[in-house]
């Protein structure tokens, strides 16, 4: 049976309101701080019991973590985060997702380390997903325990990310208080051992209690076997497929501030609808309106910068309709097969604004990229509420007149700037470059070893099977050597008694 990890003391009414009162008063002294989240800290007494939960009561502590919180979740934008906000292709790989629960009735976060190949996403985008999964499971779970689990089948080196496992457990860590029943490593190759003995020197005594190997015979322990999947010896045959969040009500702000957004809504933008857009206050090049006079602020004006190569790193485009009359929107590229643009068409509301996504698809080279080029196009819509095939029909049949076009070509940022930018804008703990360097080598003898293995086990079977074919070989050349001395023994016993019968 699972060991149980004694809780400390339930919080008092006392004690959550005097955490309360201390969080406010340095709320009130200086930001910024997201609204949602100042409401919550003012309302949510379950929140903030998890704060002091996390620390034993400890008010001192639990108020740094408060704070800490807050202003983690400002910058990082947590309550803006939507399943449209994260490249599509995280979804689709289908590495990362809830699914069923564990003994304890805490749902599960599964991670399929094999199907994430450690260096070939955008870091940024992969933490953004990650905590995409947390602010969901926060809202369908109302802030109960929830279990991650590490499903390590076939997974090699190339598999082990680090730095993101790094990341997930600052998460847990520091910044998502009392949330943890356990960490559960299916099936780790032994051969991943020391990896794992550094990602317990990251957790404090209490949380390494939580982390629990399993097998498939002892995985019975923590989740029954309706509830595993096929590949861990149950008989649950799941195969993945994203759903979508269902939109329920928040409890401390009565809408759910980042839902999902169905996949039957239309893709149309109203004034207002996004009031975090970086195009409010910020002075935007106009290019020439069309014949008819149709024209789009775009933001970029003139070139599209990607942090790096790597695929799923993401780059926007803002557009702006300044006019009184809606836009149906079109933007193509001279490399289709190198991009995915979300939203590629739609309509633009009157005054609104729209965001379009451009992710990198392939793993390319700078100079691969900086020779491609976006083209923007706009014409007047009839209405808001006509489908992106209609949109695409409208285009076809548009008059140049009417047809306002802007192109941009794309560009890629410096990758050390990209660095420092990235690690400013999310504070989290890193190794030291000694103990890098130190498991990169480490990473590389396993590596070394591994492949030694598999051509020792080669070698093993092929010494068997020679072994076999010598013994079978032996086997066969004894019997046939007995076969024939026992015949030419009957030949001669045989002959000998004609010779004695003739004597007679």
């Amino acid at each position: 049976m699972p060991t149980m990890i004694p809780d400390p003391p339930e919080p008092t009414k006392p004690e959550i309101d005097q955490l309360r009162a201390s969080a406010i008063q340095k709320i009130e002294a200086g930001g910024p701080f997201d609204p949602q989240d100042v409401k919550r800290i003012r309302t949510d007494d379950k929140w903030i019991r998890r704060f002091l939960m996390h620390h034993d009561n400890d008010q001192k502590l639990s108020l740094d973590m408060v704070m800490a919180t807050l202003k983690w979740r400002h910058e990082n934008q947590c309550n803006a985060i939507t399943k449209e906000s994260v490249p599509q292709d995280f979804f689709e790989k289908g590495a990362l997702f809830p699914h069923n629960r564990d003994k304890d009735g805490c749902k599960m976060l599964l991670f399929q380390v094999r199907k994430h190949q450690k260096g070939t996403l955008d870091m940024n985008q992969l933490k953004r997903f990650f905590i995409y999964w947390l602010e969901r499971l926060e809202r369908e779970e109302k802030g109960e325990w929830i279990t991650v689990f590490f499903d390590m089948c076939d997974t090699g080196m190339k598999n082990m990310d680090m730095e993101f496992i790094q990341y997930m457990i600052n998460l847990f860590q520091n910044y998502y208080p009392w949330i943890l029943n356990y960490i559960i490593v299916f099936e780790m190759p032994w051969l991943l051992n020391a990896m794992w003995k550094i990602i317990k020197s990251w957790l404090p005594p209490k949380s390494v209690q939580k982390i629990k190997f399993v097998d498939r015979k002892s995985i019975s322990e923590f989740v029954t076997s309706d509830q595993c999947l096929t590949t861990w010896g149950g008989t649950d045959a799941y195969e993945y497929s994203f759903e979508p969040e269902m939109m329920s009500s928040s409890p401390s702000s009565g809408t759910v501030p980042n839902g999902d957004i169905g996949e039957n809504r239309k893709v149309h933008f109203a004034e207002g609808s996004a009031p975090s857009s970086p195009l409010r206050g910020k002075t935007v090049a106009k290019r020439n309106p069309s014949s008819g006079g149709v024209y789009v602020d775009i933001d970029p004006a003139e070139e599209l910068v990607f942090s790096s190569c790597r695929i799923g790193v993401t780059s926007s485009i803002f557009l702006t309709n300044p006019s009184a009359n809606p836009l149906a929107i079109k933007i193509k590229t001279t490399s289709p097969e190198k991009y995915r643009v979300k939203p590629s068409v739609g309509v633009l509301e009157a005054e609104g604004q729209l965001e379009v996504g451009v992710t990198v698809g392939e793993q390319l080279a700078p100079s691969a990229l900086v020779r491609d080029k976006f083209l923007v196009m706009a014409t007047p819509a009839p209405n808001t509420d006509i489908s992106s095939q209609e949109v695409s029909q409208l285009f076809k049949t548009v008059g140049k007149d009417d047809l306002f076009e802007a192109r941009l070509r794309v560009g890629v940022a410096a990758e050390d700037s990209s660095s420092t930018a990235s690690a400013s804008a999310t504070p989290t703990s890193t190794m030291p470059p000694e103990l890098l360097s130190k498991l990169d080598q480490l990473l590389l003898r396993q590596t070394v070893i591994e492949e030694q293995l598999r051509s020792a086990r080669r070698l093993a079977f092929l010494l068997l099977a020679i072994l076999v074919a010598v013994l079978f070989y032996l086997v066969m050349a004894t019997n046939n050597m007995t076969s024939t001395l026992l015949l030419h023994s009957s030949t001669l016993h045989k002959a000998g008694r004609t010779g004695h019968g003739e004597e007679l």
